[in-house]
């Protein structure tokens, strides 16, 4: 186990240390400080629009079960009989007025209250009275805009504090919408990465990567089926011009959250799907109103510590630790309600080009990210550094700072202010 000291010298402005990736007591002390102690995103609202609906997920390496009960109230469930431990419900989502364990038939209402058990005659008469066998929850669940948050922790700050700055990014999606609402029912798409799960995370907001491991996505001969990064040929400095991520800024807020900006869509293009959107929006609130809503399109959003979401690409992304090198990704394409069906359509497509298991742009970074947890092995090489743009950033008056998009400065944020914080207390 780590000394305090110990967790301090693993951490510098400008670096972290290797092991922070690949020591297992570290991913331990992770979850039980960082997943155990901050708000985690658990899913959204339209993933269980109706009574009894229900999907399974995780908060941090704990089973739940967020399930909509009598009168449209939502709960968190520990996906656990309190009789001998069994996981009670395998099923990623569906219908269900109750939950029954396959081991001894202890049934429970899906609200958590324990209603039957066979053979109840068996256990001593107060049994059933002394201890307290119900399913049971997080001490805390709250939602913004759909999007649902629980915590392990019994004190933490308001979920709407700790979103903070990054509520924006929440409600420029949502704003996107029509109806003001988002959905997130059009599948998912799963990964298991050989990975640890801050590869993802600090991928989040990290434009300096995009011309190189998503060459062949940028690149005008379309390699991404033919090339082999990290080859002599691959890139020759000076003789290739990349986009200038820089303009388009990353700004940083409390608790480790930030988004990636972007430049203005001066070129929509006339007709099609966007024209649509843009009627519907401007229907609903007026042109000044939908043009200012869509001229600008959020890259990644990080809400920290397991959730990063596009405007941009229209999807969510959720990340669910397994353990120290392993990680489950899950994506979820955006449909905005109240939008063209033609616009939603394409959104959906777009998800499956860049973010499926076959698509062009996800899988360039997770097999960036599973290099790098090879490469990390290498012990006599201690530090990974964050010093791209350092001290590049500004206060903002709304709240936050900016840096150049390509900075660093959220990682060096993340770490030193966010994660050592929680690893120490």
């Amino acid at each position: 186990m780590y000394t305090v000291n110990q967790l301090k010298s693993l951490v510098q402005k400008d670096r972290v240390h290797r092991r922070i990736y690949t020591d297992e007591d570290i991913f331990n002390l992770e979850m039980e400080k960082i997943f155990g102690k901050s708000w985690i995103f658990v899913g959204h609202e339209s993933q269980v629009p109706d009574e009894n609906d229900f999907i399974t997920t995780s908060l941090g390496r704990q089973p739940v079960i967020l399930v909509r009960g009598a009168g449209g109230k939502l709960s968190l469930l520990f996906n656990r009989c309190s009789h001998r431990g069994v996981k009670l419900c395998m099923k990623k989502n569906g219908s269900a007025r109750s939950f029954v364990c396959p081991y001894h038939g202890w049934a429970f209402k899906n609200d958590g209250k324990l209603m039957g058990t066979p053979y109840r005659e068996g256990f001593d008469d107060k049994f059933f009275e002394v201890e307290d066998l119900d399913l049971k929850s997080p001490p805390n669940i709250d939602s913004y805009r759909g999007f649902i948050f629980a915590s392990l922790s019994e004190k933490i700050q308001p979920l709407d504090e700790y979103l903070g700055g990054i509520k924006s990014s929440i409600d420029d999606l949502c704003d996107r919408s029509p109806e003001g609402e988002i959905s997130a029912t059009a599948g998912c798409n799963r990964y298991i990465i050989r990975s640890n799960w801050k590869q993802q995370v600090d991928n989040g907001v990290d434009l300096y990567h995009a011309p190189f491991a998503h060459a062949s996505t940028l690149d005008q001969d379309g390699r991404q089926f033919n090339r082999h990064g990290g080859g002599p040929s691959f890139y020759k400095p000076g003789t290739r011009k990349f986009i200038d991520f820089d303009p388009m800024g990353v700004w940083g807020f409390d608790n480790g959250h930030g988004f990636q900006g972007a430049v203005p869509q001066v070129d929509k293009p006339a007709g099609g799907a966007y024209q649509e959107l843009y009627d519907s929006l401007r229907r609903k609130h007026g042109k000044e109103r939908a043009t200012k809503i869509l001229e600008y399109d959020r890259f990644n959003t990080v809400v920290y510590p397991n959730l990063t979401f596009q405007a941009f690409g229209q999807h969510i992304r959720v990340i669910h630790p397994i353990s120290v090198s392993k990680t489950e990704i899950r994506i979820y394409p955006v449909l905005l309600k109240g939008a063209p069906e033609s616009w939603n359509r394409e959104a959906v497509r777009s998800v499956a080009a860049t973010h499926s298991p076959a698509s062009m742009i996800q899988t360039d970074d997770v097999a960036v990210f599973e290099r790098a947890q090879l490469g990390l092995q290498a012990e006599s090489v201690e530090w990974v550094y964050f010093s791209r743009h350092m001290g590049a950033e500004k206060a903002e008056e709304r709240g936050g700072y900016k840096g150049p998009g390509s900075s660093e400065f959220l990682l060096r944020r993340q770490y030193n202010d966010v994660w050592l914080k929680h690893m120490c207390e």
